[in-house]
C-alpha cells in the first residue's frame, strides 16, 4: 500500500464503514434515550418495536390450505417471556382479517379500523393502558407468508435490539446507496490525489537534475499542498546547507594548493641559486620553507583524519583535564624559551567530554603557540578548565578587535602578512570543535589581551 490514492480510499471505506456500523449506536440511541430527537417521547421503545416486529415476521406461516398464522417460534416464546406486557398481531389486507395467533387485546383494539386505512408505519399507545410510557408500532412489512400489517405493544428495550436497529441501517438500499458513493469517491479521490501530487512529481524531476555542479538548483515551490511544503523547504534548506559546505570545501583547497604553492615556488627558486649564496644562509631558508610546508600539510591531515573518524565510530570519553595538561607540559620548554610562562589551571573535579584526544591537543596547542606568540616578554599565558567542559586559553598582548573576531576563523586569514604562520590554524580548530559539536570562540581579556575559550559538550 505504498500508492497514496490507495490508502486514501481503503482509509475512506473504512471510515465510513465504521460509521456506518456504528450510527445507530453512537448517535441515534443516546438522541432517543434522551429524547431529543424524540418528539413523540418514543425514546428506546422505538428500536425495541422494531426488534420485536422482525421477530413476529420470521414467525408468519403460511398453512397448506393458504391459510396464514402466527407460530410461537423459540424466539417469540424468549421474547415474549421477557417482556410479560407484549402484545403482536397481524393483519391481512387481502382478506381483510387478522391471522390466526394474533393478541385478543390487539385484535379488538384494532378491529374494523384497518380496513378503509393502508397502515405504512406509525407508533401508538393505547389509551386502555394504565403505564403511559408504554408504546406499540404498526407497519407493513414482508414476511414467509407474504405482505403483512404488523402490530406490536409493549415491547421493552434491550440490548441485543442494537443488532436489529444496525441491520436495518445496512439494508439493501443503503448499501446500495453507499456502493455508488463509494464509486463516485473513489473517483474524486484519485483525481484530488494526483493533481495534488503534481507538483511533487515536479519537484521530484528537478531534484534527479541535481548535481555537484548545479547545487544552487532549488526545489520549486509554487501551488504546494500544505502537507508537502514543509518537506519540500526542508529539501531545500538541505541543499542550501550542501551548496554552502561543497563551496567552502572548494575555496579551501583552492587557497591550500595557493599556499603550497608559493613556498614549493621559492624552494625551487632557491635550489636553482644554490652555490650563489652562503651554504648556512641557504640551508636556514629551506628549512624555513620546508617547516611551511610540513605545517599546512600536518593541519590538512588533522582535519582529514577526524572526518575519517567520525565516519567510523563516535569519539571516546576522555578526561578533559589530563588531555589538556598533557598539551601544556608538551610546550611549557618552547614557551619559556621564547621567554614566556604557561600557568595551568585545573578544573574542581575531573571533567569528561566525548572527543578525539588528539583533537583537542591540536586546538589547545595551537591556542597556546597564539597566545604565546601574544604575550608580552615575560608575562604568562594561562589555560584554564572550567567546571562546564569549556578550556580558556588567555594572553595579555594587543587582543583581537571586534571587527575581526569571525574574520581570524577564515582559512588563510592574518591581518599582518609579517607574521609566520599559514592563517589556518584557528580555522582548523574551529572545524575540529565543530565535529566535536562544541564551539570556539574569542573575548578580550580582563585588563588587556585575548582569551580564546572552547566549550564541548559534557557527557551525562
Amino acid at each position: 500500500m505504498k500508492s497514496l490514492t490507495a490508502r486514501t480510499l481503503l482509509y475512506w471505506s473504512l471510515g465510513t464503514m465504521i460509521v456506518l456500523l456504528t450510527y445507530p449506536v453512537v448517535i441515534v440511541l443516546p438522541l432517543m434515550a434522551s429524547g431529543l430527537a424524540d418528539p413523540a417521547n418514543v425514546r428506546l421503545q422505538g428500536a425495541a418495536t422494531r426488534s420485536a416486529r422482525a421477530i413476529l415476521a420470521d414467525a408468519v406461516r403460511r398453512a397448506p390450505d393458504g391459510s396464514k398464522y402466527i407460530e410461537t417460534t423459540d424466539a417469540l416464546r424468549d421474547y415474549a417471556t421477557e417482556n410479560p406486557k407484549f402484545r403482536y398481531a397481524a393483519f391481512d389486507p387481502e382478506r381483510d382479517e387478522f391471522i390466526a395467533g394474533s393478541s385478543p387485546a390487539l385484535v379488538a383494539e384494532f378491529k374494523g379500523q384497518l380496513k378503509t386505512i393502508e397502515t405504512l408505519t406509525s407508533m401508538f399507545h393505547l389509551a386502555s393502558d394504565p403505564d403511559p410510557d408504554s408504546r406499540g408500532g404498526i407497519r407493513a412489512g414482508n414476511t414467509p407468508a407474504g405482505v403483512l400489517t404488523l402490530i406490536v405493544y409493549g415491547a421493552e428495550f434491550r440490548w441485543s435490539d442494537l443488532y436489529t436497529v444496525t441491520m436495518e441501517n445496512w439494508g439493501p438500499v443503503v448499501f446500495a446507496v453507499y456502493l455508488a458513493l463509494f464509486g463516485l469517491s473513489s473517483v474524486i479521490v484519485h483525481l484530488v490525489v494526483k493533481r495534488g501530487l503534481e507538483p511533487l512529481r515536479k519537484c521530484a524531476a528537478s531534484l534527479s537534475q541535481v548535481d555537484l555542479d548545479t547545487l544552487d538548483q532549488r526545489l520549486p515551490t509554487d501551488n504546494l499542498p500544505s502537507e508537502v511544503a514543509p518537506f519540500v523547504a526542508a529539501v531545500n534548506a538541505a541543499l542550501a546547507r550542501v551548496d554552502a559546505g561543497v563551496a567552502r570545501q572548494q575555496r579551501f583547497l583552492a587557497n591550500s594548493a595557493h599556499e603550497l604553492r608559493t613556498p614549493v615556488a621559492i624552494l625551487r627558486t632557491r635550489i636553482e641559486k644554490l652555490g650563489q649564496a652562503p651554504v648556512e644562509d641557504v640551508k636556514r631558508e629551506l628549512k624555513r620553507d620546508l617547516q611551511r610546508v610540513q605545517t599546512l600539510l600536518e593541519q590538512l591531515l588533522v582535519l582529514a583524519q577526524i572526518e575519517e573518524q567520525a565516519s567510523k565510530q563516535k569519539a571516546p570519553y576522555v578526561d578533559l583535564g589530563e588531555v589538556v595538561m598533557q598539551a601544556v607540559a608538551d610546550y611549557s620548554p618552547i614557551a619559556v624559551s621564547h621567554g614566556r610562562q604557561l600557568s595551568y589551571e585545573a578544573p574542581p573535579s575531573p571533567v569528561t567530554v566525548r572527543a578525539y584526544p588528539w583533537a583537542i591537543e591540536s586546538v589547545v596547542m595551537n591556542l597556546i603557540g597564539n597566545a604565546v606568540r601574544e604575550e608580552p616578554p615575560g608575562g604568562a599565558v594561562v589555560v584554564r578548565i572550567n567546571a562546564d567542559a569549556s578550556v580558556e586559553v588567555i594572553d595579555h598582548g594587543a587582543g583581537v578587535a571586534k571587527s575581526d573576531r569571525e574574520m581570524i576563523f577564515e582559512p588563510f586569514w592574518r591581518k599582518d602578512e609579517r607574521k609566520p604562520g599559514t592563517g589556518l590554524g584557528l580555522a582548523i580548530a574551529r572545524e575540529l570543535i565543530g565535529k566535536l559539536q562544541g564551539r570556539i570562540w574569542v573575548e578580550e581579556t580582563s585588563g588587556g589581551g585575548a582569551t580564546f575559550k572552547v566549550s564541548l559538550p559534557a557527557s551525562a
